[in-house]
């Protein structure tokens, strides 16, 4: 009976998963025998070849860091270089982008379903006597070898991490390795590095407090200790070598660290920049091409400086007033001046400008100084630093400078802050300039219409002939302005277009990027605030697409203008 039962389920299993079987096995036939797309074939015969050619030539690692150097220290690193095809792949290389290589040419190989290296090596080269208590810099070289070949580039560097980037190109493409190193220390004795040398405390009211930093690092192997003081002065009278002038930082705290250069806010009036900046620890620098910079500037010279240089890779023209500057002479002694360039004395005291062509260099650009006017030392007591001593190895100190304005006249002040260290004496200039508060009292803005035409104006009596001449109707005050030179404030700027018969307003002299072709500059109508201010409201901005009108108002509603006709156009800048 228990056999029967068996065979029994065994005939129900079998029923039940036969006909599955086959229509499974109907299936793959149906698989195996279907012609396959052409499309299909070439989409996977293009996705392989892809791969296969991306893979062709490989660099392993893409980066290394070759970790701490010192003077007593050097490191190496190793690049594999692969080509994992029968096809010829030649390569080559110039070495690190901004160093300066000793020979003019390149380190280059060839492969072939093979692979090769790339050794790279570098070191702190010896300092003369001379610099090892005067410079907190020194030059590496680094040595990059493959098979036989080698190619010797250098670069002056400051204690620090560093990264230098390196292409490689090949018939396969163009390849970016990276190397990364720190300088712990330059030289065996204390030597200590300050950053600033020159600290641009900038525009001050009287009775107002504005503080800076500055960065103190020992650029040496033993124990630095210092203490730091202003500069106590027996009589007022300056040095007869004393250049009197207003120093100007190009400094962006904003942009640093974004590999980006933007003029920052406060002397959007003054520098103007034309070509592709990059930025260095917040200061401007070019590389590939023509880089402009224009200055705007009133007084009897200019000094330039450098904040980091090779004496042969400065590459640039520098005129004044359009007159073309003669270089050789300029250049000549950059090394000793260690980057500060007197450009230009005994001018016509007055408006003046200075441009600076930077072709294809590394060239760092820290800031300027303008000669002329009256200087004085800061008054006893004005200037408040913390900590004023400590002891230094290998941490980095940060440095508050602090100026209270208090009851100082306005006028411009100029001082040294003295460091004192076991290794010797090391200054930091500071200037400021004290503004009264009257410069903070606002311009009313009153605004005429004809039609959708607006204009804005500080004195309609000065421009009478204008307003009646174009039938212009008042509306009243619109809103203020700040009067020049005031604290966090620039120019705000009026064109007209003729042929439309609008007006356009904009803090930037270029027109923020709008085309002003057509367009006639009328100068400017007051000072606004690009960033809000206390006690200042946004000032909106419309704009009229069929027109080409521009309308402004403080009401964010836009007033009496048409919704449907103008369109919001962003925040022209802060006014009272």
């Amino acid at each position: 009976m228990l056999n029967v039962r068996n065979y029994f389920v065994f005939i129900v299993i079998a029923l039940i998963f036969y006909p599955l079987a086959a229509v499974a096995q109907d299936n793959l036939s149906r698989k195996k025998n279907r012609p396959v797309a052409k499309q299909e074939i070439q989409k996977t015969l293009d996705k392989d070849e892809k791969q296969t050619k991306q893979q062709i030539f490989t660099i392993i690692p893409q980066e290394i860091n070759l970790g701490t150097i010192t003077a007593d220290e050097s490191s190496k690193g190793i690049f594999t270089l692969k080509n994992i095809s029968s096809d010829v792949v030649d390569w080559s290389t110039d070495g690190p982008s901004g160093w300066k290589r000793l020979e003019n040419r390149k380190l280059s190989g060839t492969l072939r379903n093979d692979f090769s290296f790339i050794q790279v090596g570098v070191r702190l080269l010896p300092r003369e006597t001379e610099d090892k208590q005067k410079s907190a810099s020194t030059y590496v070289e680094m040595k990059i070898e493959s098979e036989s070949e080698k190619l010797i580039c250098r670069k002056e560097f400051q204690v620090g991490t560093h990264k230098a980037t390196m292409e490689i190109n090949s018939s396969d493409g163009q390849r970016t390795i990276i190397v990364t190193f720190t300088i712990r220390y330059i030289q065996e004795n204390p030597l200590i590095n300050l950053n600033p040398l020159r600290l641009d405390m900038g525009n001050v009211l009287q009775g107002k407090t504005v503080s800076k930093k500055i960065i103190l690092s020992n650029s040496g192997n033993k124990m630095l200790t210092w203490s730091v003081a202003i500069r106590k002065h027996a009589k007022e009278d300056f040095p007869d070598d004393f250049r009197q002038g207003k120093y100007i930082s190009f400094v962006n705290e904003e942009v640093r660290g974004s590999g980006v250069y933007n003029v920052p806010a406060n002397l959007k009036e003054k520098i103007k920049l034309m070509g592709q900046w990059k930025e260095s620890n917040g200061y401007p620098t070019g590389a590939e091409g023509e880089n402009f910079i224009k200055v705007n500037f009133s007084g009897t010279g200019i000094i330039l400086y450098l904040a980091t240089y090779q004496e042969d890779e400065v590459n640039m023209a520098m005129s004044i007033d359009k007159s073309p500057l003669d270089n050789v002479n300029l250049l000549e002694d950059l090394e000793k001046s260690k980057g500060e360039l007197l450009i230009a004395e005994d001018l016509a005291d007055g408006p003046h400008v200075f441009t600076i062509v930077s072709k294809n260099s590394c060239l760092v650009f820290e800031g300027v100084k303008i000669l002329g006017g009256n200087t004085a030392y800061f008054p006893e007591g004005s200037i408040r630093i913390v900590p004023n001593s400590g002891a230094t190895t290998r941490q980095t100190n940060y440095i508050t400078v602090s100026f209270n304005a208090g009851q100082t006249a306005p006028g411009y002040y100029v001082d040294d802050i003295v460091f004192h260290t076991n290794s010797g004496e090391a200054l930091v200039e500071v200037f400021a300039e004290v503004l009264p508060q009257t410069v903070s009292k606002v311009v009313d803005i009153y605004r005429y219409f004809n039609g959708t035409d607006y204009m804005f104006t500080a004195d309609p009596q000065m421009e009478i002939k204008k307003l009646v001449q174009n039938k212009y109707v008042k509306e009243g005050i619109a809103f203020r302005l700040f009067k020049p030179d005031t604290p966090g404030t620039i120019s705000f700027h009026r064109w007209y277009n003729p042929r439309t018969k609008g007006h356009f307003y904009h803090y930037d002299s270029d027109g923020g990027g709008k085309d002003l072709r057509g367009y006639l500059y009328e100068g400017t109508i007051g000072n606004i605030a690009t960033s809000k201010l206390t006690n200042t409201r946004e000032l909106y901005r419309w704009y009229n697409s069929k027109t080409g009108h521009y309308f402004y108002s403080t009401d964010l509603q836009g007033g009496k203008i048409n919704k449907k006709i103008y369109k919001f156009d962003g925040i022209a800048g802060y006014v009272k």
